[in-house]
């Protein structure tokens, strides 16, 4: 005969899984109605999300993450089912804090943050409204989901740089002879770009991801969890330097008849496949428990279960005011300007010893910028120069100096090197771009000028923007670039012309 045990006036058998506390339906309802409110209220940045989900197949996984952690949270269900619901003040403070990051990311135009910020406020209200012990029983579930950000392609230059060295090292290595140029690679009878489709981004990220969710379900110790973490990061990018190796060394095998091929098909199929098997069987090799068993866990108390609030509805309501306040104050203080811009075309500035000459076929792509100008130079000793600049009224979504679509390079040029230069004509710090078409290279030295503060940083520009639209602000803003043969050729140029009384001629224009 089974056991029985009284409790609050009821009956359950003492082996049964005890009721759930009276306080989850009111959490619950509380936390799906402040979500579906805040989502409706960033339903821009949600939408935004969710088409490069669809667009971008490096974010393909976005569509999964969100059924992966509920599906992850219900494993949890029975040590959840123990656990009482307590609001927790710092939850709060983290909403409030996230709210303050979106804000940022919307004066600055800065979708990624904007959308991580959004995703971050979902789980502060997570943490608010079910509190601590909750929160740390699931605390993957809801890191997790801010997988759903795509955000990555920051990672792409840098990948594309180190599959360079590593694949140049080892032809070196087997003794193949080979020149190395930035991104650019040539052996004796090919010439081979890593470009960005070639820089292993969708193969980490997708590892990365599957990683993570392995570690959480086959790892009880934290140490384990990090170190296969670790692995399914740099595996994918050692293996993406094997990768291009391979792809150039059956170029120089096959004298070329093989590479373009094999490209596609081993990264695209075998090679992806090979390397996640391998990732999958170092992982199990020192797994502590069968995937998704979470028993003994359910069975030990986290620490904390009584810190906290004790659940009442009132209390809860000030997350409903910091999820209003922050849209509210966007659509009020931070509300464009009704400026209109001026004429399309910039007028060429007089730059003394320089005279004017058709310009290249350099062609930089700004694609939102109010205004533009293409000009070209001849200096004193007949070298060229072209200047452009792009010119914004005020910057908003689409039409900021910095932005995805905009490029330097334009069509048919390859940027093979980047770094920071100074002491330039008495400009601020530039950044320099060493382009190369065909047998033909030019050096594109670069700023941002954002409220009449020069720049090579995006990030600092992006800073200027935001702060500055933060508090109602919304100043005109430009790049500057200078195409040039030599590095002194730049020096004398903008010896001879001063940008920035350029630029606040056209802003007041």
């Amino acid at each position: 005969m089974t056991q029985r045990a009284e409790m609050d006036g009821g009956y359950y058998a003492a082996t049964a899984t005890p009721p759930a506390d009276p306080a989850w339906p009111r959490a619950i309802a509380c936390f799906a109605g402040t979500a579906a409110l805040l989502v409706a209220l960033l339903h821009d940045v949600a939408g935004a999300m969710v088409h490069t989900w669809w667009t971008n197949v490096t974010y393909n996984h976005g569509f999964l993450v969100l059924p992966t952690s509920l599906y992850l949270v219900w494993l949890h269900r029975d040590g959840l089912r123990r656990l009482t619901p307590r609001l927790e003040p710092l939850g709060l403070a983290a909403l409030a804090g996230m709210m303050l990051a979106w804000l940022l990311g919307r004066a600055g135009d800065v979708l990624a943050v904007e959308e991580t910020a959004l995703v971050g406020m979902l789980v502060a209200l997570f943490v608010f409204v079910f509190g601590r012990a909750v929160a740390r029983r699931v605390a993957f579930p809801l890191a997790f989901l801010f997988f759903m950000v795509p955000v990555g392609d920051a990672l792409i230059p840098p990948l594309q740089d180190f599959t360079a060295v590593f694949a140049v090292g080892l032809l070196r290595l087997i003794g193949i002879p080979v020149f190395h140029d930035g991104i650019m690679i040539e052996i004796p009878n090919g010439l081979f770009r890593v470009a960005e489709a070639c820089a292993g981004i969708r193969f980490l990220i997708a590892n990365v991801v599957i990683a993570a969710l392995f570690a959480h379900l086959a790892y009880a110790r934290l140490w384990k969890f990090w170190l296969f973490l670790g692995i399914g990061f740099v595996l994918p990018i050692v293996a993406n330097g094997f990768r291009a190796f391979g792809i150039i060394l059956i170029a120089h095998l096959t004298d070329g008849r093989l590479a373009a091929g094999v490209d596609h098909l081993v990264y695209g199929w075998i090679f992806f496949s090979f390397v996640m098997i391998l990732l999958l069987a170092i992982g199990n090799s020192f797994a502590d428990r069968r995937l998704g068993d979470f028993s003994r866990e359910a069975a030990v108390p986290p620490s904390g279960a009584r810190r906290g609030w004790s659940w009442r509805l009132p209390r809860a309501l000030p997350a409903v005011l910091v999820v209003l306040a922050g849209p509210a104050y966007a659509w009020t203080v931070m509300s464009p300007p009704d400026i209109r811009p001026g004429p399309a075309a910039l007028p060429a500035p007089d730059v003394a010893g320089w005279t004017a000459a058709p310009p290249t076929d350099w062609r930089p792509a700004f694609p939102g910028a109010d205004r533009t100008l293409l000009a070209g130079f001849r200096g004193p000793e007949g070298r060229p120069a072209e200047l452009f600049v792009a010119h914004y009224a005020y910057q908003r979504q689409g039409s900021e100096v910095v932005y995805y679509a905009n490029r330097l390079e334009g069509d048919g040029w390859t940027r093979v090197e980047s770094r920071t230069v100074e002491g330039v004509g008495g400009m601020p710090p530039a950044r320099l771009d060493r382009m190369v078409r065909g047998q033909r290279q030019r050096l594109v030295l670069s700023w941002y000028w954002v409220g009449g503060r020069f720049t090579a940083s995006q990030y600092e520009a992006k800073l200027y923007q935001s702060l500055a639209t933060l508090l109602g602000i919304h100043p005109a803003a430009a790049a500057v670039a200078l195409s040039v043969e030599r590095p002194e050729d730049a020096a004398r140029f903008f010896e001879a012309f001063a940008p920035e009384p350029y630029l606040e001629q056209a802003a007041a224009r």
